[in-house]
């Protein structure tokens, strides 16, 4: 069970927070016809190497957390802290257009004021995030299937 959970998290990583579905990375990739394909490629090879060269440091070093993780590669303090800090600007600015992207959509589907959808996800985050990592895997772990499914179900429908 527990491989499942890693790999439901890293479908709603690439997907959710990639900001990016199957359809978008096919449009764009094929605009490119067959250069387009081998980006495919490349794109795939590059994020699966980081993801089992990642995996392939935390279970050689016993990682627990970010923290030790991040310390591994960058020894210098102050170095440290300067990646850090941008590191966490970068997730905190993606966090924002996450949020205002899902109330634009909301004000767009649904006529609702977008900063209310926009606080509407908000405070589901930060429900969420008290949870810690637990509460994001257990969400991944409920959606992911559901998308999936759903997703087999409309393609093979036919209309």
């Amino acid at each position: 069970m527990t491989i499942l959970k890693i790999v439901f998290v890293i479908i709603g990583t690439l997907i959710g927070a990639g900001f990016a579905s199957g359809q978008e990375v096919y449009t764009f990739f094929f605009s490119f016809g067959k250069k387009g394909l081998i980006g495919i490629f490349i794109a795939s090879l590059v994020i699966s190497l980081a993801i089992y060269k990642t995996f392939k440091t935390i279970l050689k070093t016993n990682v627990k957390n970010y923290e030790d993780f991040l310390k591994l590669f960058i020894k210098n303090k102050k170095i440290y802290y300067v990646i850090d800090a941008i590191i966490n600007i970068f997730i905190l600015i993606s966090f924002y257009i996450m949020i205002a992207g899902f109330g634009a959509y909301l004000q767009q589907e649904f006529n609702l004021n977008s900063i209310l959808g926009s606080s509407i996800l908000a405070i589901l985050c930060v429900i969420l995030f008290r949870k810690n990592v637990d509460g994001v895997i257990k969400l991944n772990t409920i959606i992911i299937p559901i998308l999936i499914t759903i997703i087999i179900l409309i393609r093979n429908t036919k209309f």
